[in-house]
């Protein structure tokens, strides 16, 4: 009897999978969506190069890993004290439930991968936050991820200053003795060595890092070395060093005189990741890996994408040698070639790496971590997830669809269709949205009291990467059309 109820379990549960794999094939093949979608890979797009569809070629990607090996007498004990005050205030946020505190040692972690000098800036400023009641040692770039994190972290960000813990002021005070006599930067040194190498065959290079900290640190480097030459784009906007000193000046000023040549290096936070394309630079360098796998992909398509100007782009990782970040970026090359093709398919798993890196990182039993990472390896390997690697390019609307749309139909609707919708709505100007005539196809639009200046046509946008592009996509672009749709029903 127990193995007649045990056969008729297992051939429901083979049931059940071949619905869903049916449901999965008929949806996939009946979406309405399909007619308006579609998904290009390089063989296609080189396919109409050579039919005359595009004006340039797809660049082929050289990913070059840079495993910096930590001096074993000043950084290597840095390394791991750091380490191990995260850690251990991390896994004693999970034993109390302070969540955001857990998540604030989560964000030192990450920028011990970037700098010893952005993870030293945060930990000052959490100890001045500590000892004086006021501030905050959270800045905009630690919340480029916040939306990994729940509603509850993100509310109580400020709530780990209660209680003070006198332990960790303690432990603070004598971690930041530790970076007075630091040296030689390891990792400085060999970005510097390779950049200059790069330098001698291409005209420009551009460079990432996640933290403005991490940036500023660098240029006070290149700037010694290149001069006027260096130019910065993050969050406070564009930055040229000019009569002595870093002034702001417009982020498409700093788009044209790279695309010029005015500029030979180009310093950029994850605010560049989106809407800033340079296909005239042929080099990349990722100083830090994001522990989100897609966000080193979006800077990626920063250069390797239609209109590039070189046949081929070259890609630097760096990351510290023997970590966990390093040992979970050598299995995605290992296993899936990351990096070297763009991984559409894969972005269900590689959304699971920001977690395994955490929960490793974290771990203060190393047999934990291997563990972890053994899994990981799994999942990378499983046959049952039935994803394929496409060799997909990176297509930012923004940047492409002009040069797309014209012999490919994309949307049943233009442009201008598209942009007459909104800015004459009655519903929306009822409700108080506002569209008002600005300038080069570009309006102010006025939104639950705020103003944007925004384009609906995307080389206005290419040309001006301040300004909000309002396409599908886009959440303010979403909201509105939802508030528009509900109008009408």
């Amino acid at each position: 009897m127990w193995q007649q109820g045990k056969k008729a379990v297992n051939r429901q549960i083979v049931e059940d999978q071949q619905f869903i794999d049916i449901s999965r094939q008929y949806l996939s093949v009946n979406t309405p969506l399909k007619d308006l979608m579609f998904r290009h890979t390089r063989d296609t797009l080189r396919q109409y190069y050579k039919l005359g569809l595009l004006k340039n070629d797809v660049p082929q990607r050289q990913v070059q890993d840079n495993a910096i090996a930590l001096e074993s007498n000043r950084e290597v004990p840095l390394y791991v004290a750091v380490s191990d005050y995260v850690r251990h205030f991390y896994q004693l946020a999970q034993a109390q439930n302070r969540k955001a505190l857990g998540f604030l040692m989560t964000l030192y972690r990450k920028r011990l991968t970037s700098s010893f000098y952005a993870v030293r800036e945060s930990l000052q400023r959490r100890l001045n936050t500590l000892l004086s009641q006021q501030g905050s040692s959270i800045t905009s770039d630690d919340l480029t991820d916040v939306e990994d994190a729940d509603d509850a972290v993100i509310a109580g960000l400020e709530a780990y200053l209660e209680p003070i813990d006198p332990q960790e002021i303690q432990y603070l005070e004598e971690l930041l003795c530790s970076f007075e006599n630091t040296g030689e930067d390891t990792k400085l040194s060999h970005f510097m060595t390779t950049l200059r190498q790069e330098l001698t065959v291409r005209e420009s290079a551009i460079v990432f890092t996640q933290y403005t900290d991490t940036m500023d640190y660098l240029r006070s480097t290149l700037q010694q070395l290149y001069g006027s030459f260096v130019a910065c784009y993050s969050g406070r906007g564009g930055e040229l060093y000019v009569d002595g000193m870093w002034q702001v000046v417009a982020k498409e000023d700093i788009k044209r005189r790279f695309r010029d040549g005015e500029i030979k290096v180009l310093l950029c936070t994850e605010s560049a990741s989106e809407g800033l394309n340079l296909q005239t630079c042929g080099v990349l360098f990722n100083y830090d890996l994001p522990w989100n796998p897609m966000r080193v992909e979006q800077r990626i398509g920063r250069i390797d994408r239609i209109g590039q100007v070189y046949p081929t782009v070259t890609i630097h990782n760096f990351y510290y040698d023997g970590t966990v970040e390093a040992k979970v970026y050598r299995k995605l090359r290992d296993r899936i070639n990351a990096f070297t093709a763009v991984v559409g398919n894969l972005q269900p798993i590689l959304t699971q790496v920001p977690t395994f890196i955490e929960q490793a990182a974290m771990s203060a039993d190393p047999q934990e971590e291997d563990v972890l990472l053994s899994e990981f390896e799994r999942v990378l390997t499983a046959p049952a997830t039935g994803l394929v690697i496409e060799d997909m390019v990176a297509i930012d609307v923004a940047a492409d669809l002009a040069e797309i749309c014209k012999p490919i139909p994309l949307t049943p609707f233009t442009v201008e269709q598209i942009e007459q919708l909104f800015v004459n709505s009655a519903l929306l100007k009822f409700r108080g949205i506002i569209f008002e005539p600005y300038i080069e196809r570009t309006w102010q639009l006025t939104f639950e009291g705020k103003e944007y200046t925004v384009t609906f046509h995307p080389d206005v946008f290419d040309a001006k990467p301040s300004v909000r592009f309002m396409n599908f996509g886009d959440p303010l672009f979403e909201q509105l059309l939802k508030t528009s749709t509900r109008e009408q029903v």
